[in-house]
């Protein structure tokens, strides 16, 4: 695609952590900066190539979340294995990573974006702003070892600072900005999440301004923006996860989201710590927290120390994980049975 090269650290490398692999002879590195349907794009000192992933590496995945993903630093062939594209031989070890469930009916998980320093989720002030999702989205950051921010876009149509006060007022305790495409100085303060050649990932729904955010840290208009209607739906202009150099660091857009279906319970008592340092003093260890005697959650929620709508989120969201982890076990149950079926 093109010969070019761009240095590592250009790309954030200095972040990764990682000591130099060694390389053999026909190996280079690179980031992954798109990911197609089984295809990927790398960018790195080699150029930018298109790249699928090399047969060991398809055999050696146990799950899709072991495949390359937008963000993931790879060893990869130099040469092409099919005419054009290059052969991605290994996935380095991630430091951090966007986790959710894949749509579709199988329970499985899906990387929306790896090695990310900062998720940026995206409300805008024209818009609904649903705190179940925003809470949502904290989880799954906070469990992939991501920094969170939420990024309230369009401040300059008004309601910014009262949006600000409601998230603050839930008890939500991660840094929020307030950006507008009208405002240098705002920006700048989301300018400053890339400091040091870090990755940010901007998030959220479709119509709140992520590709019009991103193009502004780019400082070129390289995505499509779309226009908003009467009623604040925006149309879907993002339609694949993009890695962009957005000097001193990378931004990462996704595709708008208008549901998060969580993966794992890493990041509930981190977004939820109001209601994870009261629970200590539950009578009981195994307190669900809705009707058990001595449960100093709902206590705490009585004298109103802790919201009852943040109790309801944080319950709705254990039920959740309680149906996911029943699914993946009869899910396993069944994968086995057939694999016993075919080897008889």
């Amino acid at each position: 695609m093109s010969s070019e090269g761009t240095s590592l650290d250009l790309l954030g490398w200095g972040r990764q952590g990682l000591a130099y692999p060694e390389l053999r002879e026909n190996e280079g590195i690179g980031r992954v900066v798109v990911e197609h349907r089984g295809a990927y794009e790398l960018m790195g000192p080699s150029g930018l190539h298109e790249a699928i992933l090399a047969t060991s590496s398809r055999e050696q995945a146990d799950d899709p979340s072991d495949y390359p993903a937008v963000g993931d630093w790879v060893i990869h062939t130099l040469d092409p294995i099919d005419n054009r594209r290059l052969g991605i031989i290994k996935v380095l070890p991630r430091r951090s990573r966007v986790l959710r469930r894949a749509s579709g009916t199988a329970p499985v998980p899906q990387v929306v974006g790896s090695n990310i320093d900062v998720l940026g989720i995206v409300v805008s002030t024209d818009q609904e702003i649903d705190e179940h999702l925003i809470e949502r989205y904290l989880v799954t950051a906070e469990g992939g070892g991501v920094s969170p921010v939420i990024i309230i876009n369009k401040s300059d149509l008004g309601g910014g600072a009262e949006i600000q006060e409601l998230l603050i007022r839930r008890g939500i305790q991660c840094p929020i900005f307030l950006t507008s495409a009208h405002s240098d100085e705002e920006l700048g303060e989301v300018a400053k999440l890339l400091s040091g050649g870090a990755t940010l990932a901007l998030t959220g729904a479709s119509g709140v301004g992520k590709s019009t955010l991103v193009n502004q840290l780019v400082g070129d208009p390289v995505l499509a923006t779309g226009s908003v209607d009467s009623e604040g739906a925006g149309r879907h202009t993002t339609v694949r996860r993009e890695l962009l150099i957005a000097t001193p660091g990378v931004v990462i857009d996704t595709p708008g989201l208008r549901e998060v279906q969580i993966w794992d319970e890493g990041g509930l008592e981190a977004v939820f710590n109001e209601i994870a340092e009261a629970a200590l003093d539950c009578k009981f260890a195994d307190c669900s927290h809705r009707d058990e005697p001595g449960c100093a959650v709902t206590a705490s929620c009585a004298d109103q120390r802790i919201s009852s709508d943040r109790l309801v989120s944080y319950l709705a969201l254990c039920r959740e994980l309680q149906e996911l982890s029943d699914e993946l076990e009869e899910y396993q149950r069944s994968q086995r049975r057939r694999r016993d079926s075919r080897s008889t």
